[in-house]
């Protein structure tokens, strides 16, 4: 009987042990970034990356310096690289100091006449790890909404996303750049950075 209940509590053992371990893959539970709108998108967007001023201008602005950054991923928690990142955001007066691309708006809602260097709008492109960044001004908060910024993605594979970067929802980095980039880093050491992580729905063909 001993011997018996011996090789019972053995085969327990293997059986148990012979088991593979699972574990959570968690670069397949990516959430999926919520799609907004926004009507005041410019008719034209800067090509910088850089909304502080337009290429050979001097930078003069009202508001706090910030960059913006990002990592854009597919559902699966991949990088997507060679992505557009189209940005756009008001100033510290509350106002878009562009021509909108859409005509049935509130124009009360425009600064066209504005002496500030802000551009209101900027380009950038994802690099190989799926980052992006903007130099840019805090915006003015709209009514009740949370001070946010606008950015349509664009991807060859993926299609396009718009959606809003609510700035007290991001992680803020005060002390440095993070990994933006050496000279980024160099020349805006101690500027908050507010970093944020969207998804697009899909996947991409490149793999790590």
């Amino acid at each position: 009987m001993k011997k018996l209940l011996f090789l019972i509590c053995l085969c327990s053992t293997i059986a148990i042990a012979s088991e593979p371990n699972y574990y959570p893959n968690r670069l397949n539970c990516c959430k999926i970034t919520k799609s907004t709108i926004n009507d005041y998108e410019p008719l034209e967007f800067q090509s910088s990356n850089n909304l502080l001023r337009s290429t050979g201008q001097q930078s003069v602005y009202r508001g706090t310096k910030i960059i913006v950054k990002g990592i854009l991923l597919d559902q699966h928690c991949v990088p997507v690289s060679d992505a557009k990142i189209y940005l756009w955001q008001v100033g510290s007066d509350g106002k878009y100091p562009y021509i909108p691309l859409r005509t049935r708006i509130n124009k009360k809602m425009l600064n066209l006449v504005s002496k500030s260097s802000f551009t209101g709008s900027g380009t950038a492109t994802t690099n190989n790890k799926g980052e992006f960044y903007f130099i840019t001004i805090y915006p003015s908060k709209i009514g009740r909404e949370t001070a946010n910024v606008n950015i349509r993605v664009e991807h060859l594979d993926l299609g396009q996303l718009q959606t809003k970067l609510y700035l007290s929802n991001s992680m803020v980095d005060l002390d440095n750049c993070g990994e933006v980039s050496h000279v980024l880093t160099s020349v805006h050491s101690g500027i908050k950075t507010y970093e944020f992580k969207v998804v697009m729905p899909g996947r991409t063909f490149k793999r790590y």
